[in-house]
């Protein structure tokens, strides 16, 4: 997770990038905007597929999502060991002869 954060900026939580079509002189155009529920984060427009704000902010949600996941394998290792070591306390000891 250090590795991922040290490689470059984090989203927030609740942001993510929507497409956002236009109608300009009868074509459709589709651009691409960040949106977000998070009160500390402004809707932005990002432009096109490829441009510089657009793959700034697709990696910056990658990272987030790959440090979701990481924290959510974590906590289920962390739980499986809790268990196991609950099992093991409630093991009966044998009898030395």
């Amino acid at each position: 997770m250090t590795q991922i954060r040290n490689s470059g900026a984090v989203a927030p939580a609740n942001v993510w990038i929507s497409p956002n079509f236009q109608n300009k002189g009868g074509k459709i155009y589709e651009y691409y905007k960040l949106t977000s529920i998070n009160p500390e984060v402004k809707h932005q427009g990002l432009g096109k597929i490829g441009s510089e704000k657009y793959r700034d902010w697709l990696a910056r949600i990658q990272r987030r999502n790959w440090i979701v996941e990481l924290e959510q394998q974590l906590s289920m290792l962390q739980a499986l060991i809790d268990r196991q070591a609950m099992i093991v306390l409630d093991l009966p000891q044998a009898e030395s002869d």
